[in-house]
Formats: structure tokens, sequence, C-alpha cells
């Protein structure tokens, strides 16, 4: 155990014990790994193309997805506790999400910090995911193995600090400042000119126990607001998302929906639309089917997929896709398929 000048000289003048003192450092240390939790996720899959002209999948074949590997620590019940969190995405994913070519992409980096007023507020600084969105990037996570319109059209990750409290047992709020309107690409870049940052707010809204099987619905409203990386402060991107999750009254089918609506300084207004269904069928195996379109000011096209998920091995999920886009004006309509083998530890 290394320990500094100032407890060696300590010792050496018969204030502390170097053992008694190594052991309380080394209890620290255990201290602080016990609460340390490592997850992440790798992910493989085969894709195929149905249609000839307009590919829905660029190249059939077998795909490494890639993997993620996240650690942190969560924040603790007591009043200023202290957390945090390191997400690394390996891989084509890394490349898919980050834009680059170089396989790793740090998705998050961020301490999370609590402070006792009101009913609790939860600080979390540096590099977060983004407070707008149905989906993420863990396919895992999602109905469907890929992903809707709108995911295309929201930031991913934001770089700055952002608050979340509840106002009541049914109502939670966030407001967050942020260097840009999407730090992916680069989590340290900000908006030109001084002082200038994005916007984030977030409202989420739990039916109470009394409204039957509605109970336990949530309606999400997010929207960020800010110039991208090295643009002007006037040059401002505007998303809305309104999103709902809801049980239906059909026993293990649960319904949701998402819209986004982006407003680009140098592009058409673009808004989608997303429309969830899940039934679970029994233990370790579902069927989920989502229908989603997007507007993107020239063009309207929709999409229909249909996924069968099981599981077969321990921590793996395992999926069959079958997806068909319709309405491209310029490819025309697409069919493909994915065979997808998500596994999370």
């Amino acid at each position: 155990m290394k320990m500094n000048k100032w407890t060696v000289g300590l010792a050496a003048a018969g204030v502390v014990s170097l053992a008694s003192t190594a052991q309380a450092e080394e209890n620290s240390v255990l201290t602080a790994l016990s609460s340390t939790v490592i997850s992440g996720s790798v992910e493989a899959s085969y894709v195929g193309s149905l249609s000839g002209g307009n590919r829905l999948y660029n190249d059939d074949g077998f795909v490494a997805n890639g993997a993620s590997l996240a650690i942190g620590s969560p924040l603790g019940e007591g009043d200023y506790s202290a957390g945090y969190n390191v997400e690394l995405l390996l891989g084509d994913r890394a490349d898919v999400f980050g834009g680059g070519d170089d396989g790793l992409h740090i998705k998050n980096a961020n301490i999370g910090l609590n402070l006792p007023f009101g009913n609790g507020v939860d600080l979390t600084v540096g590099l977060f995911d983004t407070i707008v969105g149905y989906e993420v990037e863990a396919s895992g996570a999602n109905p469907n193995v890929n992903r809707s319109y709108g995911y295309g059209l929201e930031p991913l990750t934001h770089t700055g600090v952002l608050a979340s409290t509840s106002l009541t047992d049914s109502v939670n709020v966030s407001f967050g400042l942020a260097n840009a309107f999407d730090s992916t690409g680069d989590a340290n870049a900000s908006i030109d000119g001084t002082g200038n940052f994005a916007y984030l707010v977030g409202l989420e809204v739990t039916v109470p126990e009394s409204l039957g099987f509605l109970s336990g619905s949530t309606v999400y409203i997010g929207y960020a607001s800010g110039a991208d990386a090295g643009a002007d402060s006037d040059d401002d991107n505007k998303l809305l998302y309104v999103g709902a999750s809801m049980p239906s009254p059909i026993e293990g089918v649960s319904l949701g929906v998402a819209y986004d609506d982006l407003e680009s300084p140098d592009a058409a207004d673009q808004d989608a639309l997303a429309l969830y269904a899940v039934w679970d069928i029994s233990d370790g195996v579902s069927l989920a089917g989502r229908y989603d379109t997007l507007d993107d000011g020239s063009d309207t096209k929709s999409m229909w997929s249909a996924t069968l998920g099981y599981s077969v091995w321990d921590n793996v999920l395992t999926r069959l896709e079958y997806n068909y886009e319709t309405g491209d004006r310029d490819n025309g309509d697409s069919t493909g398929f994915a065979l997808n083998l998500y596994y999370q530890f």
C-alpha cells in the first residue's frame, strides 16, 4: 500500500501506526470497489436484403456489431452521495454511433452528485446520454433491432450538466445546459461565442393507480435546443420529443408511441412518428411490432418491423426481424431481415 509523505511522517513521530493506516486505506479502497458495477454487451448479426434495387442493408452477410463496456457506481441513498459512469463502445457500434473509424468511442463519462434540496436534486456532470427519445444505442434495450426514423433525428449525447428532481410521486422534471445540441462527434466542442449553451428540458408524468389498466403508464416530453458545435448561436436546432408507454387491456401486451419534430437552420423541418406493440407470449418469447414514418420536407416514407425475440441461452437475447420500407421516392420499396444475437453481462 503506497502512503503519502505526510502519513509516513506522522508514523515516524509515533502519532499513527503504519499498519493501522494501511488497513484503513485498504478498507477504503475495498468499500469503493464494492459499489462498483461492471456491465456491458456483445452483439453479432446476420443481415440480408430481400429486394433488388433498394437494399435495406448494404451488404448481405455476417456482421460483428461490436461491444459496450460500462464501469460505474450508482448514487447512494444518503444526502450528498456521489457516483460515476463511464461507458465505452467498441467496434462497429462505436463507428456507427460516433461517426469515426477507429472502433472506439467514449459514450459516457460523467459524475453523479446528490443535493438534499426539496425532494432531492440529482446532478449529472460531464458527458451523458440525451434526455430525448424512445430508443437507445443498445439494441437489446429496444423493442426492435433496427432503429426508428425518429432515433436518427435526435441528438445522442451532451457534454454539460443535467439536474433532475421529483416534484411529486408521479411527476419528474429535468433541466440541463450543454456545450452544443449534440456532443457525440466531439465531446468538448462548443457553440461559437462566449456563454452560449444548448438547453435541455424534460418532463415525465406517471399515471396513478386509480386509472385501472393504465396505471403505471408514463408520458414524457423532452426538448433540446442549441446550435451545432462550432456554429453561431443563432443557428439553433430545436427538437421536440413526445413519447408514451402503457399497458393494454390484453394481458402481456404493452404499447408505445413516439413523436419527434426537428427544426434545423439549414434544412427543411422533419418529423417522425412511431407506434409500438410488444406481446410477451411466454417466458423468454416475445413478439414486437413497430410502424414508423418520416416526413423530411421533400419525401415521406414508412417502415414496418416485426421482431420475434426468444431466450435459449443464459444472458443471450436472440431476435429474428423482418423490415419492409415503402414510399422512398428515390429508391423505391425495400425489404430486409436480420438475425441478431445480443449478449449482456
